[in-house]
């Protein structure tokens, strides 16, 4: 009868969901298992601002296309340099070569090669938000055919983190504590802890008025993001 009862436990664990198994494992006799969750969340305005932008070149041949295309990308990277970009935050996303094909009175492509176009895509960091426009008007000088941005971030989020996670874990304690009250039953102990994080944006966007020779400016608004953390929390109640 003794070895019947203990495969029968041995089953149910089986069957019982792996999140539950090490909880019900650890439960002492008369407690009872509450699985909770929360959300805590930290807010701030970042202080970085990454942007990518390309240059276009044809050229008769592969080799042409990708000798006219570096000198116009090398022309960004000065420029970026010189509007106070360290190197370092300066990195070649893409870069693709590829042939031009003739069209048809339809425009659409035909077999025959007409020629190669080379596309470098470069992605800028800015750690300083307000220098954000005067880099963009130094790459539109450059050569820039092409801007996309910005993803705004932290140099160090590890602070919302921590304020997020101690804003989450009260929230998980608070409703654990309206359960047992509910129950009639107490917060015996902690038994497991688990946690997910992610990055909300908040008004996030550049508003690109125009370009005319270095007189217009984008202006760009980092606004707010925020950091959340959930948790998930399982209690063991008693008496």
């Amino acid at each position: 009868m003794k070895r019947r009862m203990i495969l029968a436990a041995s089953a149910l664990l089986a069957a019982a969901p792996a999140s539950a198994q090490t909880a019900l494992t650890t439960l002492a006799p008369g407690e009872t298992l509450l699985e909770v969750n929360a959300v805590g969340e930290a807010k701030a305005t970042p202080d970085i601002a990454e942007f990518s932008t390309s240059v276009t070149s044809d050229g008769t041949t592969a080799q042409a296309a990708l000798a006219a295309n570096a000198k116009v990308a090398e022309r960004l990277v000065g420029a970026v340099r010189g509007a106070g970009v360290a190197d370092a935050d300066v990195r070649t996303s893409d870069l693709s070569v590829g042939p031009r094909y003739r069209p048809d009175k339809d425009g659409d492509e035909t077999d025959e090669i007409i020629g190669y176009r080379a596309s470098n895509r470069l992605s800028i960091r800015i750690r300083d938000i307000g220098a954000a426009p005067r880099v963009i008007d130094a790459l539109m000088n450059a050569g820039a055919t092409g801007l996309n941005g910005p993803n705004f971030s932290f140099s160090d989020d590890a602070p919302l983190k921590e304020k997020a996670r101690t804003d989450a874990v009260a929230a998980a304690e608070r409703q654990a504590r309206d359960y047992a009250a509910a129950l009639g039953m107490r917060i015996a102990r902690v038994l497991r802890v688990s946690e997910r994080s992610a990055r909300h944006d908040g008004d996030n966007d550049i508003v690109v008025t125009g370009y005319a020779g270095g007189r217009a400016k984008a202006p760009v608004k980092p606004g707010e993001q925020s950091i959340a953390v959930t948790v998930w929390i399982d209690y063991a109640l008693a008496k």
